[in-house]
């Protein structure tokens, strides 16, 4: 899976700014299984690690230090031949499979306890064909590196910003950042994917259009991986302007004012400009970015509001483009957190009622407790993408998240009990809407809160290409 994929990398980055400026889940236990009498064999396409062995660990390791499962074998695969080794192995074995690219699911989902971890993560060759303008990527290709790749084309592909995220994942469940409101969802740039499914076959979108739609918003671990992408690139723009604005010691009444404001001013954002709306305990953060070579009257309008009543402004920075995307990269290092999809909005009104009691309860908590507000819109919202892509949610102008962050695995309770009960005030208050590369587990009714009505015909591709069920996870579609 910001800004996307926001993701927590760019979660830890605005952490960093704001703040300075275990045990295995109990939902992992229904997917164990035995592999008793049945043995891996290696080849030159895919070797098998057991908890014994010294790589394992690092093969092991996810994003999220909160969660600790440990696959009974982990099937580091070096091409899409090995990929279907580990399939036929799996189901030999009578494994459930989960698959990591760059092992960014904030619940998880690239892991299972006692079943097959598929790990891509030494398939990350980029390829860019300077005739038809497109970017060919193994699905371990990382974010920060295909932008560094892609820019000494001049190109990029709309994403979000953590450096160490894996595009396939993010794409798979939508995917969106900083150029989103100008160039679509990373889905929508999405031409083609190589799939192998959970019998082990191979698939080919171009002969399967329906593939392709799911996979635009609906792929993430379903039924099938994803072994190669190939991606429409667009122009990267000459800069990239960033903006902050902070408000210090704010009570509920008056970060919610302040949400007022910001929601109002959002209506006029330029489709070049991104923003999120970030309370982390008591403070404040306004983050505004922009890629039009200067800033336009309306922007310039809304920079004028926001400085209004902020305890500190930045010197707006601008900067070329790479090195404007990279401030916002992120650290690779693995970290205790649990986020959540905060829900979609259309409005400030859907949070009004709700959003003073929430921060309250933000202001109050032992840890560090950060509800992100981003706004979407702009090319998101083209109604002739609706019939193109299984994401769901195009309408919502806001996208919400809710982030803990914390130092030590016996936080961990406290820190779900936090987003727990922020979580229940957003259900009970009629956010129903999820962004599925921000799953979370105890949502009640994930099936359409992810995929909305696309969920029956997301059920048809899973029965089509994984009958068995065997590529799984707490979420994934069921049968």
């Amino acid at each position: 899976m910001t800004n996307e994929p926001i993701n927590p990398e760019r979660r830890q980055f605005l952490l960093d700014t704001l703040v300075a400026a275990a045990s295995i889940p109990a939902f992992y236990f229904p997917l164990t299984a035995q592999a008793d009498g049945v043995s891996p064999v290696a080849s030159n396409n895919v070797r098998f690690l057991q908890r014994s062995d010294s790589d394992y660990l690092k093969h092991r390791q996810i994003f999220n230090k909160r969660i600790t499962a440990m696959p009974k074998y982990i099937a580091v695969c070096a091409n899409e031949k090995g990929v279907q080794e580990a399939v036929h192995f799996a189901r030999t074995a009578k494994l459930p499979v989960a698959v990591k690219s760059g092992g960014h699911s904030f619940e998880g989902f690239s892991t299972n306890d006692g079943g097959l971890m598929i790990d891509l993560s030494g398939m990350n060759v980029p390829k860019y064909n300077s005739s038809s303008k497109t970017l060919l990527i193994q699905p371990g290709s990382k974010l920060g590196g295909v932008y560094s790749y892609l820019n000494q084309f001049g190109r990029l592909i709309p994403a979000g910003s953590c450096a160490g995220v894996g595009v396939a994942g993010l794409t798979l469940g939508g995917g969106y950042g900083f150029f989103a409101r100008q160039l679509g969802l990373t889905c929508d740039s999405l031409l083609r994917v190589r799939m192998v499914d959970g019998k082990g076959q191979i698939h080919d979108s171009q002969n399967n259009p329906d593939l392709l739609w799911a996979c635009k918003g609906g792929g993430n671990g379903n039924f099938g991986i994803i072994t190669e992408l190939e991606f429409k690139t667009h122009p990267a723009p000459t800069h990239f302007n960033s903006y902050r604005y902070k408000y210090r010691n704010l009570t509920p009444e008056t970060a919610t004012k302040l949400a007022e404001r910001w929601f109002e001013l959002m209506k006029t954002l330029p489709n070049t400009a991104y923003s999120s709306w970030v309370l982390n305990g008591k403070h404040l953060t306004v983050l505004l970015t922009d890629t039009a070579s200067t800033p336009g009257t309306t922007l310039k309008a809304i920079d004028t509001k926001l400085k209004t009543g902020a305890t500190e402004v930045m010197t707006p920075r601008k900067d070329t483009f790479l090195t404007g995307i990279q401030r916002y990269r992120g650290t690779t290092d693995p970290i205790y957190f649990k986020n959540v999809s905060a829900g979609y909005y259309n409005s400030f009104t859907d949070l009004k009622t709700m959003l003073p009691s929430i921060c309250k309860k933000i202001a109050s908590a032992k840890m560090t407790t950060i509800l992100q507000i981003n706004t979407m819109g702009g090319a998101i919202n083209n109604p002739a993408l609706e019939s193109t892509a299984a994401y769901p949610h195009r309408k919502f102008a806001f996208m919400g998240e809710l982030q803990t962050y914390y130092d030590k695995a016996s936080q961990t309770k406290d820190a779900e009990q936090i987003v727990r009960d922020i979580q229940g005030q957003l259900t009970a208050g009629g956010i129903t809407a999820h962004y599925r590369n921000y799953p979370d587990v105890e949502i009640k009714g994930w099936e359409t809160a992810y995929y909305g009505t696309n969920y029956p015909r997301l059920q048809e591709m899973k029965r089509k290409f994984d009958p068995d069920n065997v590529i799984r996870h707490p979420q994934s579609v069921r049968l």
